[in-house]
């Protein structure tokens, strides 16, 4: 990505990545979307998701989202379908083709969501995976997208942030301690006593 892209942390969530100099292009890769207090309403799918809350979340920072409509599904599903089998019953996921508009700007997508209910209480995104390009340049601008997306690197100390990792040098982190070796039945290191 060059210098003009605006790339924002977006908590423990993930990243957005969009070009300033055109905000019809970007990537997004998040996780963990609707827990708390902005739960979405029961049973809503990755299509419902998409047409209806993805373009209120991404209304910000002075952008706004709209017509955002599903052209296609797309042919290759591994990604939803991975995912779809983690969530188990209670998930859907699909890989979807989009049309809609940033701030006017005819825009193109291909994003892989990933939706969970959480028994009748519920819908969460577990997973908001894409990317985006001017209407017309998807095509042309898909490689470049991609390869934006390969080259994220999770470095351990960003990732520690918010998640309890192990100190550098301990394997395994019990309850009670650093260890060499897993964890026993109640989660402590025998070493460690």
């Amino acid at each position: 990505m060059s210098d003009s892209w605006e790339i924002t942390g977006v908590g423990c969530n993930g990243i957005t990545a969009v070009d300033s100099t055109n905000p019809a292009r970007g990537i997004i890769a998040l996780n963990h979307l609707h827990q708390g207090f902005d739960i979405l309403p029961s049973h809503t799918t990755p299509e419902t998701y998409v047409e209806y809350y993805m373009p209120q979340d991404f209304s910000i920072e002075g952008n706004q989202i709209t017509n955002m409509t599903i052209i296609a599904y797309e042919d290759n599903q591994d990604i939803a379908n991975a995912y779809g089998s983690w969530t188990g019953v209670l998930g859907s996921a699909k890989s979807m083709r989009c049309s809609f508009e940033v701030n006017g700007i005819p825009a193109e997508g291909s994003f892989t969501v990933a939706t969970r209910e959480l028994f009748g209480y519920g819908t969460t995104v577990d997973l908001l995976f894409g990317i985006f390009a001017p209407a017309g340049q998807f095509d042309m601008d898909a490689p470049m997208l991609l390869g934006a997306i390969d080259s994220i690197r999770l470095i351990r100390d960003y990732f520690c942030i918010c998640f309890d990792c192990p100190a550098y040098g301990c394997d395994y982190h019990c309850t009670n301690g650093c260890c060499d070796h897993p964890c026993d039945e109640f989660d402590r290191c025998k070493e460690a006593e």
